[in-house]
């Protein structure tokens, strides 16, 4: 069973990424219900559809059953153990082509330099997939030291519990960077697989 049979693309059951941009398709009023800049931009370029292929890609869901053997939810557990982390960057290339791509094994504690030119250039450049690693890993490390350390220390705290991974979504721009992070869990009741090690780019 591939990633077409995903949770992630069942909209029917939730989780923090749809929403999140239920609260940019469906405003709520109030200040407190402002929705996160990287849900507005992916609302507003059309990336909605990539974002949840990413996640079916890159954070595969095991499921947990309940006592009546119905499954309660759906976790992705770190395939390399304890402190591993999605990492998803998505945005727009020089060309205006949108794009994404991530992986499951990077470290939760990855930091990194300012970037130095412009990120899908730099992808383009590299060789192998540990290069790949790197550059996405040290462009995560640099923006996740701008956001929120207490919704980067709870996601990682409910990940602890419920032995989930972290996501990493970064919505990248020429003009600017915005960070979103949540935990890889969703609710529901449908069929998905599990693999194993992955990195590398999504299309749809």
């Amino acid at each position: 069973m591939g990633t077409s049979k995903s949770s992630w693309l069942d909209h029917r059951y939730d989780n923090i990424f749809l929403n999140e941009i239920s609260f940019v398709e469906d405003p709520v009023p109030g200040l407190n219900n402002q929705p996160n800049e990287a849900f507005v931009w992916i609302c507003k370029n059309k990336a909605k559809r990539l974002l949840f292929k990413s996640l079916a890609e890159f954070a595969p869901l095991f499921p947990v059953y309940s006592y009546h053997k119905e499954i309660s939810s759906w976790l992705s557990p770190p395939p390399s153990g304890i402190g591993n982390a999605v990492f998803i960057i998505i945005g727009k290339d020089p060309t205006g082509k949108l794009r994404s791509v991530g992986g499951n094994y990077f470290n939760s504690n990855a930091w990194g330099e300012s970037p130095q030119g412009n990120f899908w250039e730099n992808l383009s450049c590299c060789k192998n997939e540990q290069d790949q690693y790197h550059l996405i890993s040290s462009t995560i490390g640099f923006y996740k030291k701008n956001h929120g350390q207490f919704q980067i220390n709870e996601t990682e705290r409910i990940c602890d519990i419920a032995c989930t991974m972290p996501i990493y979504l970064l919505a990248l721009d020429k003009d600017k960077a915005c960070m979103a992070v949540g935990p890889a869990i969703v609710s529901g009741n449908h069929p998905a697989d599990f693999s194993y090690e992955k990195i590398g780019e999504v299309t749809v």
